[in-house]
């Protein structure tokens, strides 16, 4: 249809004008763009682009978040592992101490200086456990223990003495009588009495074998073969490690009458009732070797460690170290108690001594030291394997937020190049435009020449 000249409406600028406009438009948006650097800046620009960029964005920032998490747990992980290092070299100390006053050429005078030293490292174990924080938060002090698992009791033969003869008894069902201890277990019948009988009084540890006798406690056995002028025998004598109660037996073990069944009880202290010839000291029972007169000072010792019942209390939880960017992406650390009463030092006297024995009490101490370090040593190990899960950790979240960084740049960010482009399009068709505009709007006024 052809449309003549018209006065009443300027239809050629009124196009022209619509698409300058539309190019206007098209121009601002792509201003827009290149002045954010991104394609979508509203829900307008992309709606579903916007929702998936913001929740790739929400990840990213909870990855990079969990990140600085991971350090700052590995720095209090760092905190404690240089503090239990600490108290590893004050126990090494305490350890060597007491393998000083192990020796019979010092006095008594000697072994109470040497305590003296003993005293005021354990003083020093105490202060680190208790002092010892990161950010405020106590790491050994037992605030954060969670869970501890169950330590079963155990016993270890830690000096024994070969025999001068095997008194021609063979070895049989894994007893070897060629050493003081033949061999040494769990009695009770046939395990460690781990449940404490207050109906029972005496010595801890001290069973009848009846089921009926107290728990086993850390403690030591000290075996050695005397001569009584009469025969050659074997004397029992246990101490507590907790108490310091030092018990010698009252029945002395000839060479014949226990090669095959175990020491009895019947400490001078001790009632009556504890007379069974089953149960050892402390629910050991020990089958001797075939001694005889070479033998004379002859001794052997046996180590028992108590047992440690779980640990489950909901006043001192474990961290909890949010370690990824989702709900339940957390790793738990408990970190026990490392105190002189933890690591069952509290007590350790290493001028504790007996009427044969005057360094008892450091053998013991020998003995207690070592438990002591292996639960620490334990602790660090298992801190430093946190230490390294928590690295691996860091590095999969690092990980995880630059692939997920990625991906929302490739949906929200701008492609620079094309709309650099497209830019310079636009602003040369709106420099036309409003050159044709004004061109249009002349046109209209070609209409008065009729009228001349």
């Amino acid at each position: 249809m052809s449309q003549g000249l018209s006065i009443s409406n300027n239809l050629l600028a009124n196009s022209v004008q619509l698409n300058l406009n539309r190019n206007q438009q098209a121009l601002q948006k792509t201003v827009n763009e290149l002045s954010s650097g991104l394609r979508i800046n509203s829900a307008a620009d992309d709606p579903s682009g916007l929702a998936i960029a913001t929740n790739l964005q929400t990840n990213v920032d909870g990855f990079n978040t969990a990140v600085q998490n991971v350090q700052n747990a590995n720095n209090a992980a760092q905190v404690a592992l240089g503090a239990l290092s600490t108290t590893t070299n004050i126990l090494q100390r305490i350890r060597s101490l007491a393998v000083e006053a192990a020796s019979d050429i010092n006095s008594q005078n000697d072994r109470a200086n040497l305590q003296t030293e003993v005293s005021q490292l354990l003083l020093e174990v105490n202060r680190i456990s208790q002092n010892t924080n990161f950010n405020g938060q106590a790491l050994l002090d037992g605030s954060h223990a969670g869970f501890q698992a169950e330590q079963n009791a155990y016993l270890t033969v830690t000096a024994n003495s070969a025999l001068a003869t095997n008194g021609g008894v063979a070895s049989a069902s894994g007893i070897n009588y060629g050493f003081l201890v033949a061999t040494a277990v769990a009695s009770f019948p046939t395990a460690f009495n781990t449940t404490p009988n207050a109906a029972l009084p005496g010595v801890q540890g001290l069973g009848n074998g009846t089921g009926a006798g107290e728990s086993t406690v850390d403690g030591t056995i000290e075996l050695q073969v005397i001569n009584t002028g009469v025969s050659i025998a074997v004397q029992e004598t246990f101490i507590e490690s907790a108490t310091g109660l030092v018990c010698v037996s009252g029945t002395l073990f000839g060479p014949s009458a226990v090669a095959t069944t175990a020491l009895g009880l019947h400490p001078q202290n001790i009632t009556a009732k504890f007379t069974s010839n089953y149960s050892g000291f402390d629910n050991v029972a020990v089958t001797l070797g075939a001694i005889t007169t070479a033998d004379v000072g002859t001794t052997a010792y046996i180590k028992v460690s108590q047992n440690v019942a779980a640990l489950t209390n909901p006043s001192n939880p474990a961290f909890n170290f949010q370690s990824g960017a989702n709900e339940g992406d957390v790793i738990q650390v408990g970190i026990q108690a490392t105190n002189t009463s933890t690591l069952r030092i509290s007590n350790i006297n290493v001028a504790i001594s007996s009427a044969n024995n005057p360094s008892l009490g450091a053998e013991d101490a020998i003995g207690q030291i070592d438990i002591a370090l292996s639960t620490v040593l334990s602790q660090q190990a298992n801190l430093g394997a946190v230490v390294v899960r928590l690295n691996e950790d860091a590095d999969s979240d690092t990980t995880a937020a630059v692939n997920l960084q990625a991906s929302e740049s490739s949906i929200r960010d701008l492609n620079v190049g094309q709309a650099t482009t497209e830019f310079t399009r636009l602003q040369i068709m709106v420099q036309v435009g409003t050159s044709v505009l004004s061109q249009s709007n002349n046109n209209a006024q070609s209409v008065l020449a009729l009228f001349r």
